[in-house]
């Protein structure tokens, strides 16, 4: 048990995952992670008051036993952080059905899988806050990227479906959705691309970049001040909105 607030990080193994548990870690709030990858531990290592789990959001069983070890050692989930996801970077006639699935099931299914075994400790506690990764995929048509951009979009309207259906327990559910942050996946997209043109991955990046008002990427703590911001008492009135973290992509 604890009397400091509670943080749960899917995803947390790097990228923007690891970004907003150290945030949370410095905000002094107590974190439990959870990644697929076994560097997770070493980012727990991080942070004093801490738990982490080896696993795979899109498996129940996984998440059902990591939410239980949650509550078993801190007696509450003040904030539920989803950030776990894969990309498939193909055109849509090269894609199989393994493919779809893959990214369907940890995007989106992992996202509820959280959700579903979150929630009935926040509607006791009749308090909480939800931050979903979305991503500007889900709002601008990106070559290659159509499913990875469909599992994004409806995380968005998932987050705004449930931001009404929690309300009542004063539970609030938001996303946030990047743009081109300078993370493994991104890495991995543009190293796809780079193979695939055979142009240097610095060009590819370059150009990449472009896409960002500033020209550049962001680090991935530049989200997780966004995602730490919205999990707190100070977005006390916002419930059901996405906000973008994209340098302008949007609005071009």
């Amino acid at each position: 048990m604890t009397d400091k607030k509670v943080a749960i990080v899917n995803g947390a193994a790097s990228g923007i995952g690891k970004a907003a548990a150290l945030q949370f870690a410095r905000e002094d709030y107590a974190v439990a992670l959870f990644d697929i990858n076994e560097a997770v531990h070493d980012v727990a290592a991080q942070i004093e008051d801490c738990i982490a789990y080896v696993g795979d959001v899109a498996n129940e069983a996984d998440v059902a036993a990591f939410i239980d070890a949650t509550y078993l050692k801190y007696g509450r989930a003040d904030v539920l952080n989803c950030n776990a996801g894969v990309v498939v970077v193909k055109p849509l006639e090269d894609t199989d059905y393994g493919d779809f699935l893959r990214v369907a099931t940890v995007n989106l299914g992992g996202t509820f899988l959280f959700h579903k075994y979150v929630l009935p400790i926040m509607k006791r506690q009749r308090s909480g806050s939800i931050v979903n990764l979305g991503s500007v995929s889900g709002h601008v048509g990106q070559t290659q990227h159509a499913i990875y951009g469909a599992t994004k979009g409806a995380v968005i309207a998932f987050t705004r479906a449930v931001a009404w259906e929690l309300a009542d327990y004063n539970i609030r559910v938001n996303s946030v959705s990047p743009g081109s942050i300078d993370t493994p996946m991104l890495r991995g997209d543009i190293q796809l691309e780079s193979t695939r043109t055979g142009l240097p991955f610095g060009e590819v990046k370059a150009e990449r970049e472009k896409e960002q008002a500033f020209n550049r990427w962001a680090d991935p703590s530049e989200v997780a001040e966004v995602i730490c911001f919205l999990a707190s008492d100070k977005a006390s009135f916002v419930t059901g909105a996405d906000w973008l973290v994209d340098c302008g992509w949007v609005a071009k």
